[in-house]
């Protein structure tokens, strides 16, 4: 029974795949002593490096729990009466989870941090610090996961705590400042209503002059009690502090040992493959069969002078 042409090709072409196969089995027989040396060199060489010569890098982890946030900024409609106006004024500022998120790596409160904890005598700066910091907000909820890495467990602990210290401390200053200047406008405008009133003749112009006097003085009184108000305590709340950690986080020596070790195996192994490849030199009577084409008719041994003599 013949075979179709169909078949007969399938069959050459299984052959020249099992052929192919037996090369490159030869030589990785032919190079393992190559490959198992890089292989080796690269455990080694990444296993001196994870445990002699990288230092060991903790994570300090600590959880805030935002009580008083915007979903998103709203722009708020002005409107021309004063009544709007000191409303405006006198409105504790809500902020957004992007906002307390993007504070909290700011280089002012990097700064504060610095010159409570002492850093600059270690060379810490606050470029530098904000590197070490990692902030994100929990998604459908009001928590702020805040990790801080350092070489030093305790310090990476002290630097998330003394964090939110600052952080709370900052947020009530500048709710302190922006009512100080809330109190300023409102003290202006009733400078300037004051002057109105001595120049008014009317009486119903003096009465409602009188009644702008009166509600600048409410907005004023509650200017001054949301100033005194401690925004950072209220609106932030620690959920979790920072302990030191137990262990480092960093770095993973059999994670790296692994990779170095697959590493070193694919380059060993493609290494060998290109030796191969440039290697154009005749060693063996396959050799000859191989690189010319020609049959073999006979092999001459390599004399031995003492099996001669």
């Amino acid at each position: 029974m013949k075979k179709s042409s169909e078949e007969c090709y399938s069959d050459q072409a299984s052959f020249e795949k099992e052929i192919d196969l037996r090369v490159y089995i030869k030589v990785l027989k032919k190079r393992r002593v190559l490959i198992a040396a890089i292989t080796l060199l690269a455990v080694l060489t990444s296993g001196v490096l994870s445990y002699f010569v990288l230092s060991p890098v903790y994570e300090a982890r600590t959880i805030l729990l935002v009580t008083q946030a915007a979903d998103r900024s709203q722009a708020v409609a002005q409107k021309d009466d004063l009544s709007s106006i000191v409303n405006s004024v006198a409105r504790i500022p809500i902020l957004t989870m992007n906002t307390y998120v993007g504070q909290i790596k700011s280089e002012a409160l990097m700064q504060r941090v610095i010159d409570k904890l002492r850093l600059a005598e270690r060379g810490y700066k606050a470029t530098s610090l904000a590197e070490q910091i990692k902030t994100t907000a929990a998604r459908d909820s009001y928590l702020i996961d805040v990790t801080v890495t350092d070489n030093d467990p305790q310090l990476a602990a002290d630097i998330a705590n003394a964090l939110n210290h600052e952080l709370m401390g900052m947020i009530t200053e500048k709710n302190q400042e922006q009512m100080d200047q809330s109190v300023k406008f409102l003290e202006q405008k009733m400078e300037q209503v004051r002057a109105d009133m001595a120049k008014a003749t009317l009486q119903s112009e003096r009465d409602r002059l009188e009644s702008m006097l009166a509600l600048l003085s409410e907005g004023i009184t509650r200017t001054q009690i949301a100033r005194s108000i401690d925004l950072g305590s209220t609106s932030l709340v620690v959920v979790s502090s920072a302990m030191p950690p137990a262990g480092p986080v960093k770095p993973n020596k059999k994670l790296n040992i692994t990779v170095a070790f697959l590493l070193g195996l694919m380059a060993s192994v493609v290494l060998a493959f290109v030796l191969e490849f440039l290697d154009n030199t005749i060693k063996t009577s396959e050799d000859v069969t191989q690189q010319l084409e020609l049959p073999v008719v006979g092999l001459i041994p390599v004399a031995d002078n003492r099996a001669r003599s």
